[in-house]
């Protein structure tokens, strides 16, 4: 018993030890944590160490590295010193320096920093972030969109996709120090969407050119309507310039619109108007005009101007409708293009297709325009009408194939057809009004035409019957004829008639032979032998060649 009291007690006295032990290292830890700075060196770990003391459970996907971290657990403040970086969700922050208040959630970056908001980077010298709103500022900041970029004296984050910018500008030039700009004191920018600013000012070389009171330019991707962003720029031969102040117009998926002004300080200005519209399985087309003024001296300037369209048609029953056209004032209005085939072109065409389907073949109505620069002359063709029907029996006019019996005498003629009517016109007269163009015919003093029209219109057919008599010899008899009628033939005599016509008949047969070879290199010749034996007619018909 005297031993179990004994052991009992020095068991006692251990607890004791212990738990005295226990609350001495205690009261020291205690004391440490007191003081007011924490340094950690080396880099540590770019996990947050989260001490007990301090409650932030909106921070719990926060992390962060640097080369030095100093933890300031009484203000609630960590700073983050060379190579400094934050991770919070989609944020991204770097810079040379970074404090991060833990009670407030929010973070201060100074000296050069980055900031990459999901798909959205800017650079900037100072960057305030608010963890809770994920909004934030950025001094002296600078960034990229899809088309340009743009700077500010400050830019704040608004709202998940919304940026302000003061004192602000937008470019397309990717220079260090941009040639041309737009400047604003108010920017608003809508990420993949547009920028609304007040006012617009435009600059080339740092230099105002042109000031709007306000301006709403897209940067959205695809189709959408609004104000497109302008190039400013200078030459030589322009001097300063401001090209595409457009207005970009998108109906559905259907057609869309540009009306666009381009200034040239020394040369004038430009007026474009563009569509294109579509109907799937129906029409298409689109149309461009361009007015401009040349200033050919400081005295004089002149009007140019240009017309093109191009539309296709689809109608029933096959039947399709094309436009094409091409009108101009002059050549110089190309002067400009960036196409050298326009700048090299010496002439224009335009044209008009109508075809229609009608008993297996087509009907084509035609319409031609050509303006030919070089000699200074214009012909015209309005209307050409054709229509050919090749040779195919003649009972498919009067019944169906599945009633005729090919055994039948009359199943042997066939017929073909062709008709063609047109007018066409050469125009010589460079000052020609719309009448002498379409019809009108003027000479000059010599009697020689100077703008004539000529018109006419033929019909041509055939009618044959073919045999094959004892099944070896073929008969053919055909006549044919032509019939021509023409405003005037080349006496001047107005409003004459023409016709021709022959017959032919003709005999013939083929006689087939087969020469085999045994052990040679050809294994057999076949050869065919046709005689035919023709006659035609034809009358006298000299008197067409005055037509």
């Amino acid at each position: 018993m005297p031993i179990m009291k004994r052991v009992a007690k020095g068991i006692k006295n251990v607890i004791w030890s212990i738990f005295i032990s226990v609350w001495i290292l205690n009261l020291f830890a205690q004391n440490e944590i007191k003081n007011e700075t924490v340094s950690f060196s080396p880099v540590i770990s770019d996990s947050i160490l989260i001490d007990s003391l301090i409650s932030v459970p909106s921070l719990d996907s926060l992390s962060y590295a640097a080369d030095s971290i100093f933890n300031y657990v009484k203000k609630e403040q960590i700073d983050l010193c060379g190579n400094a970086v934050i991770k919070y969700h989609s944020s991204h922050i770097k810079a040379d320096t970074i404090s991060i208040n833990i009670k407030k959630n929010q973070a201060f970056s100074s000296g050069q920093s980055f900031l990459k908001d999901d798909q959205h980077t800017l650079l900037g010298d100072e960057i305030y972030y608010d963890f809770d709103s994920q909004t934030g500022i950025v001094e002296e900041g600078a960034s990229k969109f899809d088309k340009g970029f743009y700077y500010g004296k400050e830019i704040r984050k608004v709202g998940e996709k919304t940026f302000d910018v003061d004192k602000g500008i937008f470019t397309s030039c990717d220079a260090l120090h941009p040639h041309f700009y737009i400047a604003t004191s108010k920017l608003r920018l809508y990420r993949n969407d547009k920028i609304v600013a007040k006012p617009v000012i435009f600059y080339v070389n740092h230099f105002p050119i042109m000031a709007l009171p306000f301006g709403t330019f897209p940067v959205k991707r695809g189709r959408h309507t609004g104000i497109l962003v302008p190039s400013p720029g200078y030459n030589k031969v322009d001097g300063k310039y401001v090209e595409n102040i457009a207005f970009y117009y998108a109906y559905k998926n259907y057609a869309d619109a540009t009306l666009s002004y381009n200034y040239y300080e020394k040369t004038g200005w430009e007026l474009n108007f563009n569509t294109n519209y579509i109907r799937r399985y129906i029409f298409n087309g689109k149309f461009n005009a361009v007015l401009q003024k040349k200033i050919t001296s400081p005295e004089s300037s002149k009007y140019e101007w240009l017309l093109k369209a191009r539309h296709h048609h689809d109608l029933i029953n096959k039947t399709t409708f094309d436009i094409n056209l091409d009108f101009v004032s002059s050549k110089k209005v190309w002067e400009g293009s960036s196409d050298i085939d326009e700048r090299l072109s010496q002439y224009i065409t335009s044209s008009l297709a109508y075809k229609k389907p009608f008993l297996g073949k087509s009907l084509n109505v035609n319409a031609y325009y050509r303006d030919d620069f070089l000699n200074e002359t214009k012909s015209i063709t309005l209307p050409k009408i054709s229509y050919s029907l090749p040779s195919k029996p003649i009972y498919e006019l009067f019944t169906k194939n599945e009633n005729i019996n090919e055994e039948s005498w009359w199943t042997n003629f066939s017929f073909s057809y062709s008709f063609k009517a047109i007018h066409s016109g050469t125009i010589k007269d460079p000052h020609a009004s719309f009448a002498d163009v379409i019809y009108q015919n003027e000479k000059d003093s010599s009697g020689t035409y100077i703008n004539q029209h000529n018109a006419g219109l033929k019909n041509s057919g055939s009618i044959r019957y073919g045999y094959k008599m004892k099944g070896w010899l073929n008969i053919s008899e055909s006549i044919s004829g032509n019939e021509a009628v023409f405003d005037r033939d080349k006496n001047g005599k107005k409003l004459v008639h023409g016709y021709d016509y022959s017959a032919k008949s003709s005999v013939w047969f083929s006689l087939y032979g087969i020469r085999s070879f045994r052990d040679f290199y050809v294994s057999g010749i076949r050869h065919i032998f046709t005689p035919k034996v023709s006659f035609v007619y034809t009358p006298d018909f000299s008197e067409n060649e005055k037509y």
